[in-house]
C-alpha cells in the first residue's frame, strides 16, 4: 500500500486507541515509514463523512445594568 501524502511504503502498526472510539482498545493502522502518516479506521470514517458544519450559537445582547455605587474611594 502507498501513502497518500508522499507515496511511501505503508506498514501495519498496532495502535492503542485511548478513547475507544471504535469500541476496541488496540486497533490495526497503517503507518508510512517515510513521513509517519497514520491511517486507521477512525481517520477513514471521518474522512469519508465529509466536512461537518460547525454549530453557530446565536449572539445574545448584554443587559444594561444600573451603575454601581463605589465601596471605597481611592485617593492618590
Amino acid at each position: 500500500m502507498k501513502c497518500v501524502r508522499c507515496n511511501g511504503l505503508m506498514v501495519v502498526d498496532d495502535c492503542l486507541d485511548i478513547k475507544g472510539a471504535m469500541g476496541e482498545l488496540w486497533i490495526k493502522a497503517y503507518r508510512c515509514i517515510m513521513c509517519g502518516n497514520l491511517m486507521d479506521p477512525v481517520i477513514n470514517h471521518h474522512r469519508t463523512d465529509g466536512p461537518v458544519q460547525a454549530q453557530v450559537i446565536p449572539f445574545r445582547k448584554r443587559l444594561r445594568r444600573a451603575p454601581r455605587t463605589p465601596v471605597a474611594r481611592l485617593t492618590a
